[in-house]
């Protein structure tokens, strides 16, 4: 089986600006807590006055800023798939 190349690089700026790389898909996001998906995984980002500022499916780099980048939680869960909600509801 072939392997594929994973590449997904992150880069902060004084916990102010932070650029992403190998984003697949941004969940959701509010002022205080952004949730995407990358080639590695789910990952959660908590801060105060977050921005997504740029994103760009074609490339999967994301750009945000914020007052303040506190926390960075890699999570090892891969994205929902649609038909998630309607078993969930079924149960």
């Amino acid at each position: 089986m072939e392997q594929k190349n994973i590449l997904h690089n992150l880069v902060m700026e004084n916990r102010k600006r932070l650029v992403l790389s190998g984003v697949k898909e941004v969940e959701g996001f509010t002022e205080t807590e952004v949730c995407l998906y990358t080639d590695m995984g789910q990952l959660t980002i908590k801060g105060k006055n977050l921005k997504v500022n740029q994103v760009s499916t074609e490339t999967g780099e994301l750009t945000m800023t914020g007052d303040m980048i506190n926390v960075l939680i890699y999570s090892e869960k891969t994205r929902r798939s649609p038909d998630n909600f309607i078993t969930k509801l079924f149960r």
